[in-house]
């Protein structure tokens, strides 16, 4: 009998050595602490690059604010991000509150037509970067496709006959499920490119109600079953309003809850929340300070009673003293606060299995 050490050289020899571990080297951030740790075991941490990713949720519960902040922290890794606007709503004026640089060069911004095009694009891109060492081989490529639902593919709307576009009453019930099939033909090969090219590609979905789930939660995403394969986070986002106060309802915000429905970094139905508030210009930002001083409150880190925070020898209300801090450039010390033992809440119940 070969012993194990002959075995494996025997093997070597035929087809060389075991190939390395895919694994996640390089994670981005979100902007919330409390969310990157749920996704990733870290502080630091965040959504997985080099893999394909969902951040789905309601209208108005900031999937594109999030992948935007995801966006601008790559920017800031060295690295190189794109934005497939199929909704045709991308903001250039609210991304660079968010950080974003939208220089050509740092942001490519493209409106493709079809779902075919659009994933192509993103890998001939990406390979392009790669080969021709554009950036630094560790620096990060992040692509977002906004949004998966809205993602037209190319046999829904060229006719395969004609070669032009489909008219209305050409559609039928073969095109509905169109997207279904285009993901489980191409969702594959993609995560493999994802890995291969170092792509965090992030596809952001709406939501749709399962009319045959009768108890739980009924809630799904556009383009199959596909995603609960081939996305190694899924996370799905829910939304609350925030008034001013007890007294005047005036909607001032949105309380954003998340719950990471699968997880191949860490945990799975992890969740966490935070603040988006508007802005009077029309546009919006995630509250980081405020949301922070909420979690290290109910983390019991900072002492809190009858609606004041302590503070360094004094005390305030969460809002102005978030609105100190943040003006101050005072990040790092909530930084310094975060705990070192935490463990993220889970769902109490679970309501679809992780692939």
């Amino acid at each position: 009998m070969a012993s194990v050490e002959d075995i494996a050289a025997s093997i070597a020899s035929l087809i060389g050595e075991n190939d390395e571990p895919s694994t996640v080297t390089v994670f981005l951030s979100t902007g919330y602490p409390e969310l990157d740790y749920a996704l990733s075991n870290l502080w630091e941490g965040g959504i997985a690059g080099g893999r394909m990713v969902e951040i789905a949720g309601p209208p108005s519960a900031g999937k594109t604010a999030i992948a935007t902040a995801i966006m601008a922290h790559a920017q800031r890794m060295g690295g190189i991000a794109g934005f497939m606007d199929h909704e045709r709503s991308f903001s250039m004026k609210l991304a660079p509150q968010l950080g974003l640089d939208i220089r050509p060069g740092k942001f490519i911004y493209r409106k493709p037509r079809t779902f075919e095009e659009s994933i192509t694009i993103a890998v001939e891109v990406a390979r392009h970067i790669r080969k021709n060492k554009l950036i630094d081989a560790k620096a990060p490529i992040v692509w977002v496709f906004d949004s998966l639902a809205a993602m037209v593919p190319q046999s829904a709307l060229i006719d395969a006959k004609t070669g032009k576009d489909k008219e209305a009453g050409d559609r039928n019930m073969n095109d509905n499920t169109a997207l279904a099939r285009a993901t489980s033909a191409h969702f594959p090969a993609l995560a493999q490119s994802a890995d291969d090219l170092g792509i965090c590609m992030i596809f952001l979905n709406q939501i749709r109600i399962d009319l045959k789930v009768l108890y739980g939660d009924n809630r799904k995403t556009a383009g199959g079953d596909n995603s609960k394969f081939y996305f190694s986070q899924r996370i799905m986002l829910s939304a609350s309003k925030i008034t001013k106060s007890s007294t005047d309802k005036e909607v001032v915000g949105m309380q954003i809850s998340a719950v990471i429905n699968k997880n191949k970094v860490a945990r799975p139905f992890r969740t966490a929340s935070w603040r988006f508030e508007f802005l009077p210009d029309g546009t919006g930002k995630f509250n980081v300070f405020r949301s922070t001083i909420d979690f290290l409150v109910k983390e019991k880190v900072l002492e809190s009673s009858a609606g004041y925070v302590k503070w360094e020898g004094g005390k305030s209300y969460p809002g102005p003293l978030a609105d100190r801090l943040e003006k101050a450039g005072e990040w790092s010390k909530l930084l310094a606060l975060l705990p070192k033992g935490y463990t993220p809440p889970v769902v109490a119940e679970i309501e679809e299995e992780a692939a």
